[in-house]
Protein backbone atom coordinates (compact mmCIF):
# COMPACT_ATOMS: atom_id res chain seq x y z
CA UNK A 1 0.00 0.00 0.00
CA UNK A 2 2.50 2.26 0.74
CA UNK A 3 4.17 2.02 -2.54
CA UNK A 4 1.11 2.64 -4.41
CA UNK A 5 0.76 5.62 -2.11
CA UNK A 6 4.13 7.08 -3.18
CA UNK A 7 3.51 6.54 -7.04
CA UNK A 8 0.35 7.94 -6.91
CA UNK A 9 1.76 10.99 -5.12
CA UNK A 10 4.78 11.06 -7.69
CA UNK A 11 2.69 10.85 -10.93
CA UNK A 12 0.12 13.54 -9.06
CA UNK A 13 3.37 15.68 -8.59
CA UNK A 14 4.77 15.31 -12.07
CA UNK A 15 1.61 16.27 -13.56
CA UNK A 16 1.49 19.33 -11.06
CA UNK A 17 4.79 20.91 -12.45
CA UNK A 18 3.50 19.72 -16.04
CA UNK A 19 0.75 21.87 -15.39
CA UNK A 20 2.17 24.42 -13.63
CA UNK A 21 4.32 25.13 -16.94
CA UNK A 22 1.50 24.85 -19.04
CA UNK A 23 -0.94 27.48 -17.32
CA UNK A 24 1.83 30.20 -16.91
CA UNK A 25 3.42 29.35 -20.39
CA UNK A 26 -0.55 29.99 -22.07
CA UNK A 27 -0.82 33.41 -19.74
CA UNK A 28 3.06 34.75 -20.57
CA UNK A 29 1.87 33.67 -24.28
CA UNK A 30 -1.50 35.52 -23.88
CA UNK A 31 0.07 38.64 -22.23
CA UNK A 32 2.80 39.03 -25.16
CA UNK A 33 -0.20 38.90 -28.11
CA UNK A 34 -2.33 41.15 -25.87
CA UNK A 35 -5.11 38.15 -25.46
CA UNK A 36 -6.96 38.65 -21.93
CA UNK A 37 -9.33 35.91 -22.93
CA UNK A 38 -5.91 33.28 -22.86
CA UNK A 39 -4.75 34.85 -19.78
CA UNK A 40 -8.15 34.21 -17.92
CA UNK A 41 -9.10 30.71 -19.54
CA UNK A 42 -5.22 29.51 -18.71
CA UNK A 43 -5.68 31.07 -14.57
CA UNK A 44 -8.92 29.87 -14.01
CA UNK A 45 -9.91 26.80 -15.88
CA UNK A 46 -6.52 24.90 -16.28
CA UNK A 47 -5.48 26.28 -12.95
CA UNK A 48 -8.38 24.42 -10.67
CA UNK A 49 -7.42 20.58 -12.26
CA UNK A 50 -3.67 21.47 -11.53
CA UNK A 51 -4.61 22.84 -7.62
CA UNK A 52 -6.93 19.26 -7.35
CA UNK A 53 -3.89 17.79 -8.39
CA UNK A 54 -1.59 19.06 -5.61
CA UNK A 55 -4.45 18.53 -3.72
CA UNK A 56 -3.81 14.71 -4.12
CA UNK A 57 -0.51 14.57 -3.97
CA UNK A 58 -0.55 15.78 -0.76
CA UNK A 59 -2.72 13.69 0.67
CA UNK A 60 -1.69 10.45 -1.22
CA UNK A 61 2.05 11.38 0.80
CA UNK A 62 0.17 11.76 4.03
CA UNK A 63 -1.49 8.79 4.18
CA UNK A 64 1.01 6.98 3.45
CA UNK A 65 2.61 8.05 6.99
CA UNK A 66 -0.10 5.62 8.12
CA UNK A 67 1.11 2.99 6.52
CA UNK A 68 3.85 -0.17 8.35
CA UNK A 69 6.11 0.74 5.50
CA UNK A 70 5.88 4.56 5.64
CA UNK A 71 6.13 4.45 9.82
CA UNK A 72 9.08 2.14 9.06
CA UNK A 73 10.72 4.96 6.95
CA UNK A 74 10.71 7.55 9.59
CA UNK A 75 13.20 6.25 12.33
CA UNK A 76 13.28 8.21 15.28
CA UNK A 77 16.63 8.69 14.71
CA UNK A 78 15.53 10.77 11.48
CA UNK A 79 13.52 13.18 13.42
CA UNK A 80 15.64 16.53 14.73
CA UNK A 81 14.37 16.99 18.14
CA UNK A 82 17.27 19.38 19.10
CA UNK A 83 15.33 23.05 20.05
CA UNK A 84 17.36 26.23 18.89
Amino acid sequence: MSALLSTLSRVCIVILIVGGVVVTFIQVLGVIVGDADMVVFAGTSLFEPVCVIAGLAGVFAFLRMYTEEGKADVASEDIDTDEA
